[in-house]
């Protein structure tokens, strides 16, 4: 094993977190959750399912659905429980969670809960909660079952992704609670990637996961809530903010060379929600779980997310110092928070009738190891190989000086 593997591997195994949000307050910033001792008294009962499927927040904690603009919108288990539970801890914390997660509660939030409840059937879905567990199945879960199958999926190597046609784009990451930054970076277009795929018409959405347990929803088509992140189309243009005095964003970037204060970013093709393989020309650093079971690293795949709505980079909201240049303002776009780390797997909502989740390691800490992401869900899943060298890499640009 190597020392990479090793150290993600040590902190893992004390448990991915199961209830967790019942313990302590979501750090967003960190996306990690997990490590709390409700994992440890799932996987005392069932350590055969470490690091897998079960061994994940939706074990215990169930997702939910919006009406935005008129549509209905499902949001995953970390989603639903930031929505309900909120940053400030005032919501129905105990309403995010599923059928075997209250049953698991009611019954002393324990190791003996989880044998007490063993062999209950907390979703009704006519098996018990022990056989869904054996089968990889999420008891509290009703559309999760033993006689279900897998959904269709498929497996993309680094190569694979590399020989698809590549974007790059330099975008501001406005991050509400830490340092913003401007960067550049270059993959694939997401849509691209869902067409490859074979993305069914059935399809509204996508959910993607990192391994350390964060998972986030985007729809398809643009919404008017500013949260919701769409898949399709292209994002407005925006300028390059710069001052001297925002010692809270990060210019440092290469790419940051040319841009000229309040000019515009000029990005060939437009911005995109990009399945991002590099930075400023370099591949991604591999995340490692450290030991204080926060996610460190962004690759080697990272989810990026433009700005629906431009706006310069404002101070943290935990800054002391509110006063002048760019104060924090709650209803400016943060897409740094949606641009998802470490991205693993990506679910196309919804899951073909009569399908479950893929029975493979739902954390995917073995896809960090190999360089590799899943696709699964509302797609046709057919295997085909890749085609021909990408061609040149279309390239954002700033005119004029640069910030000096």
């Amino acid at each position: 094993m190597s020392e990479g593997a090793a150290e993600r591997n040590r902190p893992r195994r004390r448990g991915i977190g199961v209830i967790v949000l019942l313990l302590a307050l979501c750090v967003y910033a960190a996306y990690h959750h997990q490590g709390e001792r409700d994992s440890g008294h799932f996987l005392k009962a069932y350590p055969h399912k470490a690091g897998g499927k079960l061994d994940h927040c939706a074990l215990c904690h169930g997702g939910g659905s919006l009406e935005k603009d008129g549509v209905k919108v499902a949001l995953g288990s970390c989603q639903w429980c930031h929505f309900r539970y909120g940053y400030d801890r005032r919501g129905p914390l105990a309403e995010t969670l599923n059928a075997y997660g209250r049953d698991y509660l009611e019954h002393g939030r324990d190791a003996g809960a989880i044998a007490a409840i063993a062999a209950s059937d907390s979703d009704g879905d006519g098996f018990s909660n022990h056989d869904e567990i054996l089968a990889e199945r999420f008891p509290g879960n009703p559309d999760d079952d033993p006689k279900k199958t897998a959904a269709p999926m498929r497996v993309y190597s680094r190569e694979q992704l590399e020989a698809l046609p590549q974007h790059t784009q330099f975008l501001l990451q406005n991050a509400p609670k830490d340092r913003d930054e401007y960067a550049e970076f270059s993959g694939v277009v997401l849509e691209t990637l869902l067409a490859d795929a074979g993305i069914l018409p059935s399809a509204t959405g996508v959910t993607v996961f990192a391994p350390d347990g964060w998972s986030q929803y985007h729809p398809l088509r643009p919404l008017a809530d500013p949260a919701m992140y769409p898949v399709l189309g292209i994002y407005p243009e925006a300028v390059f903010h710069f001052s001297p005095a925002a010692v809270w964003c990060d210019y440092r970037a290469s790419s940051c060379a040319g841009c000229k204060p309040g000019a515009p970013i000029r990005v060939p093709g437009g911005l995109r929600m990009l399945l991002a393989l590099r930075r400023e020309g370099q591949p991604l650093a591999p995340a490692v779980l450290a030991r204080d079971n926060k996610l460190n690293g962004e690759g080697p795949f990272r989810l990026i997310v433009p700005q629906k709505t431009p706006s310069p980079p404002d101070r943290p909201s935990p800054m002391a110092d509110q006063e002048g240049l760019w104060p924090y303002r709650a209803e400016w776009d943060h897409n740094a928070g949606s641009s998802t780390r470490s991205v693993t797997m990506i679910r196309v909502e919804p899951l073909p009738e009569g399908t479950t989740d893929i029975d493979i390691a739902e954390a995917g800490w073995r896809f960090i190891d190999e360089g590799k992401i899943v696709v699964f869900g509302a797609i046709r899943g057919l295997e085909r190989k890749p085609g021909g060298r990408p061609p040149a890499p279309s390239r954002p640009s700033c005119p004029g000086p640069g910030p000096g």
